[in-house]
């Protein structure tokens, strides 16, 4: 199965450098588009299957997709964003400044911290782990067909460190733009990242998705 990671379009909170988490922030104009570009790119992989969290920032970009490939939305509250608490809306500048112990401790990636009133890394692994398992066991034996998850930044690294076993040192080392797409090859023996943090699509470029099988 060819797994196509997405995270939603621009919002003004990234622009303005704001923490979003569970606030239920829309697509900007800008973000809009992206989306439409984001669903061309996807089309011709043609996926069996498009999921998507709760909220409306994912939910705009992925109803796009969703038109755009003709295939209904699947919506799972598991692939929201990791909440900030008391962080949401406010810039790194103002909460480092007001929480600073709480900032070193979050960004020192310790399973148990989290933002003042927030959610836990610990939090989102059980949830991300638990949504995985149960797409793989639903689709094992699509080797050849694509699923599509339309979700943020934070579900999308712990989705892969949870793929591909990376420790959770590493979690705010991968990037994730807005509008972003990468792609995870799953089979039963194993998982391999083909495609990170790309927008090639953006620019008017054309993304590839195809891989080479490996020989087992």
């Amino acid at each position: 199965m060819k797994l196509i990671l997405v995270r939603h379009g621009e919002t003004d909170w990234v622009n303005e450098g704001k923490y979003q988490g569970a606030t239920d922030v829309s697509l900007n104009e800008r973000g809009f588009k992206q989306a439409k570009k984001v669903a061309l790119a996807i089309k011709k992989e043609k996926p069996f299957a498009i999921y998507c969290s709760k909220l409306k920032r994912v939910r705009q970009t992925a109803k796009s997709i969703a038109t755009t490939c003709r295939k209904k939305l699947a919506v799972d509250a598991r692939l929201n964003e990791i909440s900030f608490g008391v962080w949401e809306g406010f810039s790194f500048r103002e909460i480092k400044g007001w929480y600073p112990e709480a900032v070193y401790n979050w960004y020192h990636t310790t399973w148990a911290s989290h933002p003042t009133g927030g959610e836990s890394l610990e939090s989102l692994k059980k949830r991300i782990s638990l949504f995985m398992r149960e797409l793989k066991k639903k689709y094992k034996g699509r080797q050849g067909g694509t699923c599509v998850l339309v979700t943020h930044g934070g579900p999308i690294r712990m989705i892969l460190l949870e793929l591909l076993k990376i420790p959770v040192s590493l979690f705010w080392t991968i990037r994730v733009d807005p509008a972003s797409i990468s792609v995870v090859n799953i089979t039963e023996k194993y998982e391999e990242l083909t495609l990170l943090n790309s927008q090639a699509h953006l620019n008017g470029c054309q993304t590839t998705f195809a891989y080479k099988q490996k020989k087992k």
